[in-house]
């Protein structure tokens, strides 16, 4: 995780921590995930944009992005948008509903629509769900089919 922080001092700290962990873990697949603001006040990777200008500095081949779809829609308002800008540098996604994140149905986003593009796209990474449940998980593992 980035931490809270701000700041340039902040982003050099954070990108030559992920160029040394690149480095020191090659074969290891890493990823960054932009957190929203809302979540988790002062949080220093809270930009998609910010996402994409620290993966490209940092340059390892093994840093990649997550792509947690509430937060996306919480951060851009625009989760399928911002998708199409990141999703080359994507290997894993989660998913939990928007705005209050429980189970990924219903809300305010179409998740059904979503893992349609994901399909026609053949998006191959990792997709997890990530939520807090409105009631037992057991009851509501739905969404999944």
């Amino acid at each position: 995780m980035a931490g809270v922080a701000a700041g340039p001092a902040a982003r050099h700290c954070f990108v030559q921590n992920l160029k040394w962990a690149s480095a020191f873990a090659p074969r290891q697949s890493l990823t960054i995930e932009p957190i929203n603001e809302t979540d988790m006040a002062g949080y220093f990777l809270n930009d998609f944009d910010l996402a994409m200008e620290v993966l490209e500095e940092v340059a390892a081949p093994n840093l990649h992005l997550q792509f947690d779809a509430y937060h996306a829609a919480k951060i851009t308002g625009d989760v399928s948008g911002t998708w199409d800008k990141v999703k080359s540098r994507v290997v894993h996604i989660q998913v939990g509903g928007v705005p209050d994140r429980h189970e990924p149905s219903g809300g305010d986003f179409d998740y059904p629509a979503f893992f349609r593009l994901l399909d026609r796209q053949n998006y191959k990474g990792w997709v997890s769900g990530e939520y807090h449940p409105a009631a037992r998980t057991n009851e509501n593992l739905s969404w999944i089919s």
